[in-house]
């Protein structure tokens, strides 16, 4: 540093407490902490054309507060440079390398004699877990500021301007993708490395002839003439998402979505990922030896001369390719290599249509379900009815209230240790049993009957799927559970001869609302307890913690919804079920959809907002249950909670999302936060 002139001010102690007390957010720091803030920062003073940041740098991550003078940013990497803005005194800047972690994005110059408060990124962090209304007013100008989600509200317009167009331009919505940087797609700026594992999470989730097909109709309700799709088209599965596709005529698809934007989001980001990915798959093939190969190729997988096409690919990819196409990984390619990425979306949604929605047909389903139960519609039901709503996975709920799984537990584990399936490390034997209950039933799948035999006879209604919400649904009668050999971690005694649970299969995003409000105008005068269990993306913690909420945030505009306080009881119980497992309590966020996040979002929201994890539905639900209390649909004193497990980390540089998590992490924190709703449920029933 070259010496500095006495004209470049140098501030007391007392000066520069007032001046930093005068500055958003450090104004509503208390007195005590300014001073420690000063106590651990140092005051450095620039002459004119002097550097304080060095763009590209990935290791100083001071922020810094102007006390004198101004400053600009430059973008030394255009030539000539480019001045990209200028900072004033009595502000401050550089806060991203010490929030997101990312390298220093532009120059920053003295414009004039300067003076600056450094300060470390480690004491700038820790205000932020020790002063609320300083990360508040921080993450206020931060959003509004830095443009974090720019790219985010960018790819948003564009799909609500082709739904509002009836068609989406896939092109186009691609290279809007492309700027999101999603942090569970970390290399789809890189045209030399395939994304394995965003190629995975995407082809799970899309319709197996996602390579054959070139034009998608998304539609909310199904159109009159096409009521019984089934009886007219080939259904069309996809892997790892409950969708309702059909083939309409080779290279064309309907793709019933459910209500609310959030499911067509998720086709559309899914879809995005896989033209980036095939994209560079096409690329690899991209010569005309290789070309001639693929048009003679013979459909057999065996051949040799099939297989040589693969030659691009190194033996790590071949096995990838395998892993996502087994026994069809050529064929898939050639596909991949002659579609070109060219398809077209069309988006119907309901106009104009007095017809029911899919929704109210479903909830119309319920209710008649529940009326056949109880032998009166529920708009009868007396007070004394009293009804739990559940929102989970559906099998750990009945496979928990189903005495069968008791009563073959032997056989399971007796089969899975001659097969050589058992595994040391089950804190509960009955965690065992469920983990091989289902290799055990593909083995024997006959048996799949004598479990809906055992669920009927218990109570255990499952409702035909009749309506296409992708919500499958069962209504328990408690009665019918109680003393009856169920899961040995529920203790119940006997129970009140009028309740019963409706336990309802994950909703997706924003349809969660909808559901939610169908079931309370339902049941809401009998309803005494509203349970989400779901599964999350974890902030802090490792895969199989559980996540107890204490406030939903939704992402699209910061709406932040506090929760009632858990259980204490709960959180102990959990904790004590789970050695080695952490349960963590926080703000959970609630975003628009698995790809539409990034890592400086996420630190955004850890940093700022202290969350613990996101997902995608519980902001939608809450808003139901607190427009139905303020309406009166909701009886009053009928209480809700939230559990959650971790099931992805999306901020681990190494996480693949397609992964699927071991029985080991994700068996036990299924089924410790199921026993645990379940134990809530029943508390309330004993006599």
């Amino acid at each position: 540093m070259s010496a500095i002139p006495a004209s470049v001010p140098h501030l007391d102690r007392a000066h520069l407490l007032e001046r930093l007390a005068s500055i958003v957010p450090f104004r509503f720091l208390s007195n005590g902490q300014l001073k420690d803030l000063v106590a651990a920062s140092a005051q450095r003073r620039y002459i004119e054309g002097e550097a304080l940041i060095t763009q590209g740098d990935s290791a100083a991550r001071e922020v810094f507060v102007l006390l004198a003078g101004s400053v600009e940013s430059v973008d030394v990497s255009r030539n000539p440079a480019f001045r990209m803005n200028v900072v004033d005194a009595v502000s401050y800047f550089g806060e991203g390398p010490a929030l997101f972690g990312l390298p220093r994005s532009f120059e920053v110059r003295a414009l004039e004699a300067s003076t600056v408060l450094a300060i470390p990124d480690d004491t700038f962090l820790a205000l932020l877990s020790a002063s609320r209304p300083f990360a508040q007013a921080l993450g206020t100008k931060l959003r509004a500021g830095l443009g974090l989600f720019d790219a985010f509200d960018r790819f948003e317009a564009e799909v609500h301007r082709g739904e509002a167009l009836g068609h989406i331009e896939i092109r186009r919505l691609v290279e809007v993708y492309k700027t999101l940087e999603p942090a569970l797609h970390p290399l789809v700026a890189d045209e030399a490395r395939i994304d394995w594992s965003a190629l995975a999470y995407a082809v799970r989730r899309l319709p197996e002839n996602v390579t054959r097909c070139f034009v998608f109709l998304l539609t909310d309700n199904l159109p009159s003439v096409y009521a019984s799709p089934e009886l007219l088209f080939p259904f069309v599965p996809t892997e790892a998402r409950h969708r309702f596709v059909y083939e309409m005529m080779p290279g064309k698809d309907m793709v019933l979505v459910r209500s609310g934007v959030s499911d067509i989001m998720d086709f559309l980001t899914c879809l995005s990922v896989f033209a980036v990915e095939s994209r560079k798959i096409r690329y690899r093939l991209n010569h005309p030896d290789l070309i001639l190969a693929l048009t003679r190729l013979d459909k057999a997988e065996g051949d040799e001369s099939a297989k040589a096409i693969l030659s691009p690919f190194s033996g790590e990819e071949v096995a990838e390719l395998e892993g996502l196409w087994p026994g069809k990984a050529v064929e898939k390619v050639r596909e991949i290599v002659f579609h070109r990425q060219a398809w077209s979306v069309d988006v119907r949604k309901q106009i104009n249509n007095f017809n029911g929605t899919l929704n109210e047909l479903w909830s119309g389903q319920v209710g008649h379900a529940a009326a056949d139960l109880m032998g009166m519609s529920p708009a009868d039901f007396p007070d004394d009815i009293e009804v739990h709503i559940v929102s989970s996975n559906t099998h750990s709920v009945s496979n928990c209230l189903n005495p069968f799984f008791i009563e073959r537990a032997p056989d399971i584990l007796a089969w899975a240790g001659r097969e050589g399936l058992r595994m040391p490390g089950w804190t509960d034997p009955m965690d065992e049993v469920y983990s091989l209950a289902r290799p055990w039933l593909a083995a024997f799948p006959g048996m799949q009957t004598e479990v809906r035999a055992a669920e009927a006879r218990n109570g255990i209604i499952r409702l035909p799927e009749r309506v296409t919400t992708g919500i499958q649904v069962q209504l328990i009668r408690c009665e019918g559970v109680c003393d009856r050999g169920i899961d040995p971690g529920i203790a119940i005694g006997a129970c009140a001869e009028s309740s019963f649970i409706v336990n309802i299969d994950y909703a997706f995003g924003e349809q969660a609302e909808e559901i939610m409000r169908s079931l309370l105008l339902l049941f809401g005068k009998n309803v005494r307890t509203i349970n989400i269990i779901g599964k999350a993306g974890g902030l802090q913690g490792s895969r199989g913690d559980i996540l107890a909420p204490t406030a939903f945030i939704g992402q699209a505009a910061d709406a932040f919804q506090p929760l009632e306080p858990e259980d204490r009881g709960a959180i102990a119980r959990l904790g004590a079920a789970l050695p080695g497992r952490a349960v963590h309590e926080g703000p959970m966020l609630t975003v628009g959809g698995t790809l539409l996040q990034n890592r400086a979002m996420l630190q955004f929201y850890r940093r700022v907002w202290a969350c613990i994890g996101l997902e995608m539905e519980g902001i939608w639900y809450l808003h139901s249950i607190l427009e139905a209390r303020e309406l009166g649909v909701l009886r009053r004193g009928a209480r809700s909670r939230f559990l959650y497990y971790v099931s992805d980390l999306p901020l681990s540089a190494d996480e693949r999302l397609s992964a699927r998590m071991s029985p080991l992490e994700g068996i036990p924190p299924l089924y410790a936060t199921t026993r645990e709703t379940l134990r809530g449920i029943f508390a309330g029933q004993l006599r």
